[in-house]
């Protein structure tokens, strides 16, 4: 069901002009893969030799996710067992494609370029919307499901100066929609709940974990069909009409 935008942001500018913090998901909210998962897990196989379509991993993946228990992450709080972590997601995505040594080194490859800014896209209305909201006076936090490699991340892609903290689940050790995750970032941007919003592309792990956690919040929903009662953006510059 469609949510009729400008009603609810006309109804909520001023019951929001309280707000003094801003939270913001990562992937799928500021940045992306380029072109998707799927095409540079296909691509760099390749180079170590082994052939498949990036629609083919993108189905392997989202079967593999599903299943894995993503907050076992956080159990794995230095780099050493983030990466032994995502050893097994991306070997169960593969199966037998590649013979175990061969498969060491695509992982090892695959597992940096995941580290780089050119692996990623950051949405246009990115740094702009960021800027904005710091010159408005809000205190901006990123909250992640992601290892530690989404600091150096943010660092390369220009967005760490535009933001008052990052926080990444497997470092803080709670995983969104676990509401102390939030109440972390809460404690950082010295706001209470009901002064944040949290801003992400989860109904789950985004909308419903922030709601549960006492703050507001929007869903980032580029197809701009959501449930009935769902504040929701389709770009992030919409934020502007919210609060």
């Amino acid at each position: 069901m469609r949510v009729e935008r400008d009603r609810s942001h006309r109804s909520l500018t001023g019951k929001w002009k309280g707000v003094t913090a801003v939270f913001l998901d990562a992937g799928g909210t500021l940045f992306a893969p380029r072109p998707s998962v799927g095409h540079v897990y296909a691509r760099v196989a390749r180079r170590h030799g082994c052939r498949v379509s990036s629609g083919w991993v993108e189905e392997r993946f989202r079967t593999v996710w599903a299943r894995r228990n993503r907050g076992s992450l956080l159990k794995n709080t230095t780099e050493e067992g983030e990466k032994r972590w995502w050893f097994r997601i991306v070997r169960d995505v593969f199966g037998t494609r590649f013979p175990p040594r061969r498969f060491s080194l695509y992982f090892d490859d695959l597992y940096d370029r995941f580290a780089h800014p050119d692996t990623w896209e950051l949405f246009p209305d990115t740094k702009p919307v960021l800027r904005r909201l710091r010159r408005r006076g809000f205190r901006v936090g990123i909250v992640s499901n992601w290892d530690s490699r989404l600091f150096p991340l943010c660092d390369r892609l220009g967005v760490t100066p535009l933001v008052d903290f990052v926080l990444a689940s497997a470092v803080v050790g709670y995983v969104k929609p676990d509401r102390r995750i939030f109440h972390e970032a809460l404690r950082r941007a010295g706001a209470p709940a009901d002064r944040a919003v949290h801003v992400g592309d989860s109904l789950m792990e985004d909308y419903w974990g922030a709601r549960r956690a006492g703050l507001k919040a929007v869903l980032l929903t580029p197809s701009g069909r959501t449930s009935s009662g769902i504040v929701s953006i389709s770009r992030l510059r919409e934020l502007d009409g919210i609060i």
